[in-house]
């Protein structure tokens, strides 16, 4: 119990790094900086539902999601990260469609199958 409530948690954290790295590159090299960022969404994705199935990806979901969320507001200065624009709606809907997909993603394909029987 204790070892499943830690790794959501370092996953959940996981996406709170995932998106924080991936605001700042999709705007970083161009299309290339978004491409990587969304990259790194995808590889993200998979390594929480390879190592915590679903309670440990929803919870790098959850990471994700909500500091994207939070970066897309206004700040205090009137300043944005992610703005209204061709790069910045390629991250919220790119990065949003790829963790949509890792969802339904089966299983098997994650994490293999047991051959050993």
């Amino acid at each position: 119990m204790v070892r499943t409530v830690a790794r959501t948690v370092a996953l959940a954290l996981a996406g709170v790094v995932v998106a924080t790295v991936g605001v700042g590159a999709h705007r970083a090299l161009g299309y290339l900086g978004l491409a990587l960022a969304l990259l790194l969404v995808a590889v993200g994705g998979v390594f929480a539902r390879a190592w915590g199935r679903w309670l440990g990806f929803a919870g790098y979901a959850t990471g994700w999601a909500a500091m994207t969320m939070v970066y897309a507001q206004v700040g205090p200065a009137r300043s944005i990260l992610i703005a209204d624009d061709a790069h910045g709606r390629w991250w919220l809907f790119g990065g949003t469609a790829l963790v949509v997909l890792l969802a339904f993603v089966p299983r098997r394909l994650i994490e293999g199958r047991d051959v050993t029987s």
